[in-house]
């Protein structure tokens, strides 16, 4: 099991994109214990998809099939605006594209108790980039 002390996702807005109701709602139980803003969890694509801009997250765990549907269209958004994100899957790490082979990856049964841990550490390497955020930052602000 991963370790991590109470509080190290404090503030940060993260998005859950789960279809098993359960999983849902045990990573966003272990989320909001360490102190995360849980925006979700979305049962689809289309609902997630509305909420995941750059001045509405800081990070995000996708599940890879979400009904019959990947969440890969999630991914993408969340690539381009630089927000760090981690999958969850119950299939092999050959379902993921290429392009997503550094985001971090888990298999389920993933205890959902240690989604906060990955997350984290996935928003501390700054997985997606987050000078790219930045950098959106400052061109924005000179406009």
């Amino acid at each position: 099991m991963l370790l991590m002390s109470q509080g190290n996702l404090n503030g940060k807005k993260v998005l859950v994109v789960e279809d098993e109701y359960l999983q849902a709602r045990t990573i966003a139980d272990a989320l909001i214990e360490h102190g995360a803003d849980v925006i979700g969890p979305f049962p689809t694509v289309e609902k997630a998809l509305l909420h995941c801009g750059p001045d509405e997250i800081d990070g995000a765990i996708l599940d890879v099939k979400v009904g019959d549907v990947t969440s890969f269209p999630i991914a993408e958004s969340l690539c381009r605006d630089g927000i760090p994100f981690i999958f969850l899957t119950g299939y092999d790490r050959e379902i993921i594209p290429p392009r997503f082979k550094s985001v971090p990856h888990y298999l389920k049964p993933f205890v959902g108790r240690d989604a906060p841990t990955a997350l984290a550490l996935a928003i501390a390497r700054g997985r997606s980039g987050s000078s790219a955020r930045s950098e959106r930052e400052t061109s924005h602000e000179t406009r």
